[in-house]
C-alpha cells in the first residue's frame, strides 16, 4: 500500500471507530449486503492497493479476469465473496476510503451540516443504534463526511485523475498498471 494511503486509512478507521463506539452501530456479523447490491464508483488509485498486493502474491492476472468478467457481468464487486467473515471482502485491510465509510458517514447539506448516511439495513436490523447514530450526528456528535475523506484521497492520486469508474472497472485498470510494472521491472 501506498505509505501516504496508509496513514489516511488509519485515521478514518479511528474515526469510524470512535463513530461506533458512540453510538453503538455496526454491521451485523456477515453482512455484505452493499458489496452484493450496489457498485462503488472510485478511482482508480483507490484501487492501487488491491492491485499491487494480488500482484505481489501472484494472482494480479486471475483477479484481472474475475474483474473484467464481473465488470461485463455487471457484477457488483470483484473483490467480494459472498459467505466469507466478518463482511465477505477478500481486500478488507486494503478496501478503498468509500467502502471503509459506507453506513458510517455522513453527507453535508447546503448549509454544511452533516446528515448521516444511513445504510438501510442498518435502519432495518438495528433501529435502536441508528436512532441513536442519527440523533448523534443531529446533535453534533462527530462523523466522519464522505467529502472530506474523499477530498484527502483525490489528493493522493498520482496520475491526477480523480475520475469515478464502476469499481470493477477502476480495478482493473489499477491491476493494468501494477502488472504490466511487474513485468518490466524484471
Amino acid at each position: 500500500m501506498p505509505a501516504r494511503r496508509l496513514p489516511l486509512y488509519q485515521a478514518v478507521d479511528r474515526e469510524i471507530d470512535a463513530f461506533q463506539q458512540a453510538t453503538g452501530l455496526g454491521c451485523p456479523t456477515g453482512c455484505g449486503h452493499c458489496c452484493e447490491t450496489q457498485t462503488p464508483y472510485v478511482t482508480v488509485a483507490d484501487m492501487a492497493a488491491i492491485a499491487d498486493a494480488a500482484v505481489a502474491r501472484g494472482d494480479g492476472e486471475a483477479l484481472y479476469d474475475r474483474a473484467v468478467a464481473a465488470l461485463a457481468a455487471g457484477a457488483p464487486c470483484a473483490i467480494y465473496q459472498p459467505g466469507r467473515l466478518p463482511g465477505g471482502c477478500t481486500a478488507y485491510e486494503l478496501r478503498p476510503m468509500l467502502c471503509r465509510l459506507f453506513g458510517f458517514a455522513a453527507v453535508r447539506d447546503k448549509h454544511g451540516q452533516a446528515r448521516l448516511a444511513l445504510c438501510r439495513i442498518h435502519a432495518r436490523d438495528l433501529p435502536e443504534a441508528s436512532a441513536r447514530a442519527v440523533a448523534f450526528v443531529d446533535g453534533g456528535g462527530a462523523v466522519p463526511a464522505f467529502a472530506d475523506w474523499q477530498g484527502e484521497t483525490d489528493a493522493l492520486d498520482p496520475d491526477g485523475s480523480r475520475e469515478q469508474l464502476p469499481i470493477n472497472e477502476a480495478l482493473a485498470r489499477a491491476l493494468e498498471k501494477a502488472l504490466l510494472r511487474a513485468r518490466y521491472s524484471g
